[in-house]
C-alpha cells in the first residue's frame, strides 16, 4: 500500500500543475498517465529510503521496463518518477528511453 501513497502524492501534485491524471491500480504496464491538451506522460512511480533506486531484476520488471522502453521509442513520453522518502518531498524524474535496465541516483541539484 506504501506505494499506491506515492502514486497519490504524485498524481496529486500534477493536478495541482493542471494535469489530467489517471492512475492505474495493480498497473502491470504504468502507475499513472498524465494529459494535458498539447502533450502527455506515461509514468511508472518508485520509491526508495535510500539515494540509489535498484530496479528489480525479476522477469515481470524487466519486461515492464522493456515495454516502456519501447513506447519511448515510438515517440510517447514515458517517464520514472522516484520518490526518495529520505529526503523531505524530493521526486526526481529520468525520461525513457534508456539505453539499459535502469539504476536511479539520488542527484542533489543544489550541488555546483
Amino acid at each position: 500500500m506504501v506505494g499506491a501513497n506515492y502514486e497519490r502524492e504524485l498524481r496529486d501534485i500534477l493536478r495541482s500543475e493542471n494535469w489530467i491524471v489517471f492512475r492505474s491500480a495493480g498497473s502491470h504496464v504504468a502507475d499513472l498517465i498524465a494529459l494535458k491538451p498539447t502533450t502527455h506522460m506515461i509514468i511508472e512511480v518508485k520509491s526508495t529510503q535510500d539515494d540509489v533506486y535498484y530496479t528489480s531484476l525479476s522477469k515481470e520488471s524487466k519486461e515492464q521496463f522493456d515495454l516502456l522502453n519501447g513506447y519511448a521509442n515510438q515517440g510517447f513520453n514515458v517517464y520514472y518518477y522516484v520518490r526518495f522518502k529520505g529526503r523531505k518531498n524530493t521526486w526526481q524524474r529520468w525520461k525513457l528511453p534508456l539505453k539499459s535496465y535502469p539504476v536511479f541516483k539520488y542527484e542533489d541539484k543544489n550541488k555546483p
